[in-house]
């Protein structure tokens, strides 16, 4: 699709707009635990990004030519809460786009994802190995990536369930943007566009998070020492499945004071 065409975005609630991104390899429906307890305070955009659930996919691939076919089914100024890729989506959109961004919320998202000798994160063949998994077999590897959203969190085997429970009967991924969003994930370094962030930011972490390292919140708020942060400490990487309340309580008084 061109960038001229329309992602799908589901609209629900009342109040100020709060736009929902996604992660890799799932679609808007991820956020079905918090709709209810978010949509009495806010209009949510239940965003699917490209390639992911009834979204068409992209011809090219990359922070920006994502950002700019969100731009354009999002309100003018809104708050922008991304999840893991949707957070780096998210965060590329609040440097480059302020006038659109009015808050950020990262939710287990780093902004760079892959470690190197100053930078904690997940070693770059564990990417690889998805990849090839890709390549040989989907299915059995997005089920693998999903499992590892809830591993290590005190309720893993329920959250794990019930992400696959909201993910059964939807669209599978665009195979194109499945590939394209991992080298996304491999690749990009938002480090030096994190430390100019202009606009208030909230990061949510992870306890038991093994694509977010606990060191990864520390090194983020030396390269941002604005920013709000809180660990989930029952979570893993989803902690709006793992710990559904405290979230919405703590994204409500986030971003109305």
């Amino acid at each position: 699709m061109s960038i001229g065409e329309k992602l799908h975005c589901e609209v629900i609630g009342e109040g100020e707009p709060l736009v929902l991104l996604h992660g890799w390899g799932v679609n808007s429906t991820v956020w079905q635990p918090v709709i209810e307890g978010l949509s009495q305070y806010f209009k949510l955009y239940l965003v699917d990004l490209p390639g992911f659930g009834q979204s068409e996919p992209l011809v090219e691939y990359s922070l920006e030519s994502i950002t700019e076919a969100v731009l354009q089914v999002v309100p003018e100024s809104a708050t922008w809460c991304g999840w893991s890729l949707g957070g780096l989506i998210a965060t590329y959109a609040a440097v480059n786009y302020p006038q659109r961004v009015n808050k950020l919320i990262q939710v287990a998202c780093s902004v760079k994802f892959v470690a190197n000798e100053a930078w904690q994160g997940v070693e770059k063949s564990v990417f690889d190995g998805f990849l090839l998994g890709l390549q040989t077999n989907p299915q059995k590897t997005l089920t693998r990536f999903i499992g590892l959203q809830a591993m290590g969190s005190i309720s893993a085997r329920k959250d794990s369930a019930l992400l696959k429970k909201l993910l059964l009967g939807t669209r599978p991924p665009d195979q194109g943007a499945l590939i394209a969003g991992l080298k996304l994930l491999s690749e990009s370094d938002l480090r030096d566009a994190f430390a100019s962030l202009s606009r208030p930011c909230l990061s949510l972490f992870g306890q038991f998070d093994s694509l977010v390292p606990l060191q990864t919140k520390q090194n983020m708020q030396l390269l941002a020492p604005s920013i709000e942060s809180q660990l989930f400490e029952n979570s893993s990487h989803a902690p709006f499945v793992s710990e559904t309340k405290l979230f919405c309580q703590r994204v409500i008084t986030f971003i109305c004071g």
